[in-house]
C-alpha cells in the first residue's frame, strides 16, 4: 500500500498524487512514550494519515499536513478535530465501503420504523429492485451511468414517468442518508431531474353511481348497515379508506362541528387534520351515534370482534358485492375521495380549504391541477342556465339606454 502526500494551502492540505518517501515519515509519541496512531512527522511538519479510496476504487494512505502546529499536544487535538469533523468531505470514511445491498438493508431497518406500514412496504419493494441491479457494487462504485441504464430499463418495460420518479426517490433517500453519514462524497444522481409527469385529470363520477351501490347493499351484503355508514362517511368527508377505519368516537367533536382524522399518527403524512361538518356528514354522524355499539369505542367496529374491541379491517368485499349487484364499476373506495373533492370544487370551495380537509400539504396546488377543469366545466354549465330573454315589449334596447344617459 503506497501512501501519497497532500500539499497544504491552509491549516489542512488538499490531496495530490505526489508520493513521499515512506521512510521519511516518523512516528509521533506522547509524553508517556505511547504511539499516537494516525499522527506522523517529517521535516518538522506534523501529518495526519487516513485510509482512503480513490476514484478507481483503490485503497491508499493519505497524508495531510497540519500546518501551524508546533507541539505534539496541538497536533493530537488537530487530528481529533479532523477526524470528528463531519463536514470534512474531502477525506472518505476509513474502512471498506458497504455494498448497496448491505447499506440498503440497514437503511430500511433505521428508517422504515418511522413511516406508515404501506409506505414502508412500497419503499422496500422499490429498493429491492435497485438491489437486484446495483446491490453488489459498493456505494462509492455506483455512478450516474448505472442509474441511467436502470431508468432506461424501466422505460423499455413501459413504466410510467411517475413510477420511475418514485423509484428514483427511494434510491435518492438511501444515498442522501449515506452522504449525511459520510460514506460517500456526493450523490451519484446529482443534477438528475425527475421525469416530466402529465397529471391525469379526474372525471366526475356521477352521484347516481354511488346511490345505486348504496341501494344494492341490503340485498348484497350481510354487513349492509356498517357498510353503508362507512361508504357514506367516505363520500361526505373525503377521508382515506384505512384512516377512516381507525376513527374513534373521541375523534368526533359535535360542539366544534369537526371530526379529527389521523390523531393516531398513522395517516399518510403522519399528521392529524380537522374536517369540518357539512350538513350530510353531521346528519350521518348523529344517526350513527343513535345506534352506536355500547361496547365499542370505534365508529366502525368489527362485526366479528367478539369480546375484543377492535375496528373493522376492511369493507372491500362488501363493496365488490354491492358494485356487482348495482352493475356499477367504481375504482375502489378511493373514488369516494375523488367525488368529495370534485363536489367541493363545484361548490366553489377554495382549493386551500379542500386541501386541508383531505390532508394535502401543498396548499391546494395538486387539487388545482387535477380537479381545476371540473370547476371550469361547472361554471360553463351554470352560465348556460342564465336566460336574459324577456317579452318583446320589455326588451331593453340601446335607444332606451341612450335616453337614460
Amino acid at each position: 500500500m503506497k501512501p501519497f502526500e497532500t500539499k497544504s494551502n491552509g491549516q489542512h492540505g488538499e490531496e495530490t498524487a505526489s508520493a513521499p518517501n515512506v521512510a521519511g515519515f516518523e512516528k509521533v509519541f506522547n509524553r508517556r512514550h505511547e504511539r499516537i496512531r494516525g499522527l506522523w512527522q517529517r521535516g518538522g511538519v506534523f501529518y495526519a494519515r487516513f485510509s482512503a479510496t480513490d476514484q478507481a476504487g483503490r485503497k491508499r494512505d493519505v497524508f495531510r499536513a497540519l500546518e501551524g502546529i508546533v507541539t505534539v499536544a496541538q497536533a493530537t487535538e488537530s487530528l481529533r478535530k479532523l477526524k470528528d469533523d463531519a463536514a470534512e468531505r474531502a477525506i472518505p470514511v476509513e474502512g471498506r465501503s458497504p455494498t448497496f445491498k448491505e447499506y440498503a438493508e440497514r437503511y430500511l431497518l433505521e428508517v422504515s420504523a418511522h413511516k406508515a406500514p404501506a409506505t414502508a412496504a412500497k419503499e422496500r419493494t422499490q429498493i429491492a429492485w435497485w438491489s437486484e441491479r446495483v446491490g453488489s457494487l459498493t456505494l462509492r462504485q455506483i455512478h450516474r451511468v448505472h442509474i441511467d441504464s436502470s431508468v432506461e430499463e424501466m422505460r423499455k418495460e413501459k413504466q410510467s414517468p411517475r413510477t420511475i420518479n418514485l423509484y428514483l426517490g427511494s434510491l435518492r433517500g438511501v444515498f442522501k442518508r449515506a452522504l449525511n453519514q459520510g460514506l460517500i462524497r456526493d450523490l451519484p444522481m446529482h443534477g438528475m431531474r425527475d421525469l416530466k409527469v402529465t397529471m391525469r385529470q379526474r372525471e366526475l363520477v356521477p352521484l347516481n353511481a354511488f346511490l345505486r351501490v348504496l341501494a344494492a347493499a341490503p340485498a348484497a351484503t350481510k354487513n349492509a348497515v356498517e357498510f353503508t355508514d362507512y361508504f357514506r362517511f367516505l363520500l361526505y368527508s373525503g377521508a382515506r379508506e384505512k384512516e377512516t377505519l381507525r376513527l374513534r368516537w373521541s375523534n368526533v367533536d359535535f360542539a366544534e362541528g369537526q371530526v379529527v382524522i389521523g390523531s393516531d399518527g398513522l395517516s399518510k403524512n403522519h399528521e392529524a387534520r380537522h374536517v369540518d361538518f357539512n350538513p350530510q356528514l353531521k346528519d350521518l354522524l348523529r344517526e350513527m351515534e343513535g345506534r352506536r355499539a355500547p361496547d365499542s369505542q370505534w365508529l366502525f367496529p368489527s362485526p366479528q370482534r367478539g369480546d375484543k374491541d377492535i375496528h373493522a379491517k376492511t369493507f372491500r368485499e362488501s363493496l365488490r358485492l354491492c358494485c356487482a349487484a348495482a352493475a356499477t364499476d367504481l375504482s375502489g373506495f378511493h373514488s369516494t375521495r375523488h367525488f368529495f373533492i370534485s363536489t367541493c370544487v363545484m361548490a366553489g370551495v377554495d382549493f386551500m380549504t379542500i386541501a386541508r380537509w383531505v390532508g394535502h400539504k401543498d396548499g391546494g396546488v395538486l387539487i388545482g391541477r387535477v380537479y381545476g377543469h371540473i370547476g371550469d366545466q361547472h361554471r360553463k354549465q351554470q352560465a348556460m342556465r342564465l336566460n336574459f330573454k324577456q317579452p318583446e315589449d320589455n326588451v331593453i334596447r340601446m335607444t332606451n339606454l341612450d335616453a337614460v344617459a
